[in-house]
């Protein structure tokens, strides 16, 4: 680190030694490598700069004083999280700069930095369990206590979803509104959590800025998820609760679309939407629901439990409702709503 309260002359380790002025012991044949370093005068390096001067470089926006790795060296050793080194006011001394001294600390903040990378891959692997977590996170972090269905729950298969986890601009506004299932803090104050929203469960961590990084989607459950199509609806079905989604869309005027999701007495979903060509799309416990519905936002639910409507009719309906020609987003967005009140028995064709 190169201090202004430091003159400090150094030789990169690796360079070619200098010519021994003995030339009896001097020998062409042979390249010897120095691997030591050359420092300032002995107790150079114990001489102090200022203790406000130090604070300010190091915390300020810029620095006159320290190199760009000499600063991230330093806020690291000094994390807020992990020293209360600033509370010492001017008793605190600034570290020294020799190079040995700089080189191991160097080694410690690597270490450290490797635990940290090893956490972060294990937490957002399959084989993370938040009722064990391991050894690589403290001890505290595992519960002596285990509630019914924890350990099904930590059984359960998880599936890889990359194609979730690409879409991270999106994910943290989802989770910006979401309470996490898990969370617990490290030394160095980085929180790591977990959301489970319906049948995902997404895996982030936030520094110590505020900074949300999500490195995991999975998609839980026991048993393989719907197939779409193969389980068909009854016509016969009540209609128990409808719901109407809007989401991101990359074309039309207002780059998002809506739809209604159907839930019926049998336990089947049903999604009811009407593309910009015209046509109506009616979906039976598609395989992504789950992933859908979690990327898009609620405008309105309803609990229908009691009521007549059945599926033969919203079927019968969405037939008529098909059109030819093209469709403006407007007129889409008009369908979905008269599908939901169709739906929860507030309107008739």
């Amino acid at each position: 680190m190169a201090a202004p309260q430091v003159a400090t002359a150094r030789l990169s380790a690796g360079m070619p030694r200098g010519v021994d002025l003995n030339l009896d012991k001097f020998n062409l044949s042979q390249v010897d490598i120095w691997a030591g370093t050359l420092a300032a005068p002995e107790g150079a390096e114990k001489l102090t700069m200022d203790t406000a001067a130090f604070w300010l470089d190091l915390d300020g926006p810029t620095s006159a004083t320290f190199t760009a790795e000499d600063r991230a060296l330093l806020s690291d050793i000094y994390n807020p999280t992990l020293s209360d080194r600033r509370s010492d006011g001017a008793c605190f001394v600034p570290p020294p700069t020799s190079l040995t001294y700089m080189h191991k600390l160097k080694q410690l903040v690597k270490e450290e930095s490797m635990v940290m990378q090893e956490r972060k891959a294990h937490f957002f692997s399959t084989d993370f369990n938040m009722e064990n977590v391991g050894p690589l996170f403290p001890s505290s972090w595992t519960s002596s206590i285990q509630l019914d269905g924890q350990a099904q729950g930590a059984l359960a298969q998880r599936v890889p979803r990359p194609e979730l986890e690409a879409q991270q601009e999106l994910l943290r506004e989802v989770l910006s509104a979401a309470t996490p299932a898990f969370e617990r803090q490290t030394e160095d104050g980085t929180h790591f959590l977990v959301y489970k929203i319906g049948s995902l469960e997404v895996r982030a961590t936030k520094a110590r800025d505020g900074r949300v990084s999500i490195g995991a989607v999975f998609s839980v459950g026991s048993a393989p998820p719907l197939d779409g199509g193969c389980r068909y609806t009854e016509d016969s079905e009540k209609v128990v609760k409808v719901t109407k989604y809007v989401e991101r869309c990359s074309s039309g005027k207002l780059r998002c679309k809506y739809y209604v999701v159907v839930r019926t007495e049998g336990g089947n979903a049903v999604v009811v939407e009407k593309l910009l060509n015209g046509s109506v799309v009616w979906t039976e416990n598609p395989e992504d629901l789950e992933s859908r519905n979690f990327l898009a936002k609620v405008m309105r639910s309803e609990d229908c439990k009691g009521s007549t409507i059945t599926v033969g009719e919203l079927r019968g309906s969405a037939r008529l409702s098909a059109a030819t020609d093209g469709m403006s987003p407007s007129e889409c967005k008009q369908y979905a709503q008269t599908a939901y009140r169709l739906a929860i028995g507030d309107f008739v064709y």
